[in-house]
């Protein structure tokens, strides 16, 4: 795969504002994929279901009518047809594009929480989301892949949200040779656990872009919803992290659209390798020893 003939590129990532109007959805992805490439943007990063809107799946009172209004929505990958006009928007502008949507499998009733990868040439691959917390596992089946796709930005990982709280996630893309870990998310603030940015979701967000950035020295992109959605308030941050866990951008708690950096992908990563005295990963990592990971020992938590 090509790689850009030039070090530098700009990165872009959405504070989105969600909506289940796939109409003005869809519009919305267009505008800013048109803004993110007259910004000079090699990628541009939506939230998980950003298409369709992120289903309110914790009210299980109304489980009966979210069931019924995502069966409606779902459409497949990548033939869909607001999903055909997301590829052929990133092929017109020549931008790669992160975007989520409610997918439909191939079986009646099946559906997935995916991430869909397109770029300049057209459709890349998807990422159906591992870890689904308790209200989202009556609308979703899981997903059970880490792919990693190699583009000419360098090779990207995809997660989804609550995949972000297991350093597992991140640790099996990047040793599958992720350079740029990418995660759509629909994070909540935490009523009850402090107001702004000194909510308990809030911190916890950002807790877990540094870190997982910098536990695994690659850059993290997340973008997220912001605002009201469903009854929910989403935080925004959808932001930029470089391998050294630093926040290189951040949209913030309010900001409403796009943000951006200009990045070097390959010195980054080689500038945290300087620092933290070589390619630690495989050179230290002892893999033989953690007996509960690899199955050799009982799991004693959680029941």
């Amino acid at each position: 795969m090509r790689r850009p003939d030039v070090s530098e590129i700009v990165i872009a990532t959405c504070a989105f504002p969600g909506t289940y109007d796939i109409g003005k959805s869809l519009e919305l992805h267009l505008s800013y994929i048109e803004e993110a490439a007259v910004a000079g943007a090699a990628i541009v990063v939506f939230p998980e279901t950003s298409l369709q809107g992120y289903p309110n799946c914790s009210n299980f009172s109304s489980i009966e009518g979210v069931l019924n209004e995502v069966q409606r929505v779902a459409e497949t990958v990548p033939d869909g047809p607001a999903v055909r006009r997301l590829i052929a928007a990133a092929m017109k502008h020549q931008i790669h594009v992160v975007f989520g949507l409610i997918e439909a499998g191939t079986q009646p009733g099946i559906l997935y929480n995916t991430l869909v990868l397109a770029g300049p040439q057209g459709y890349i691959g998807s990422y159906r989301k591992v870890h689904l917390g308790i209200g989202e596992q009556l609308v979703f089946r899981p997903g059970d892949r880490w792919p990693v796709f190699d583009t000419p930005l360098g090779r990207i990982g995809m997660l989804i949200c609550y995949d972000k709280c297991w350093p597992e996630a991140c640790r099996e893309l990047t040793l599958s040779g992720a350079e740029l870990l990418v995660m759509g998310t629909a994070w909540l603030a935490m009523p009850g656990h402090g107001e702004g940015e000194d909510n308990l979701y809030v911190q916890w967000y950002n807790l877990f872009d540094r870190v997982r950035a910098v536990e695994n020295y690659r850059w993290f992109i997340s973008s997220n919803f912001v605002g009201e959605l469903g009854g929910e308030t989403f935080i925004g941050f959808s932001q930029i992290v470089d391998p050294l866990g630093c926040i290189v951008a951040s949209s913030g708690l309010d900001r409403v659209g796009l943000v951006t950096a200009k990045i070097d992908i390959r010195a980054g990563l080689a500038r945290t390798t300087a620092i933290r005295g070589g390619p630690r990963l495989i050179r230290d990592r002892r893999a033989e020893t953690y007996k509960v990971l690899n199955g050799s020992l009982p799991i004693l938590v959680d029941g």
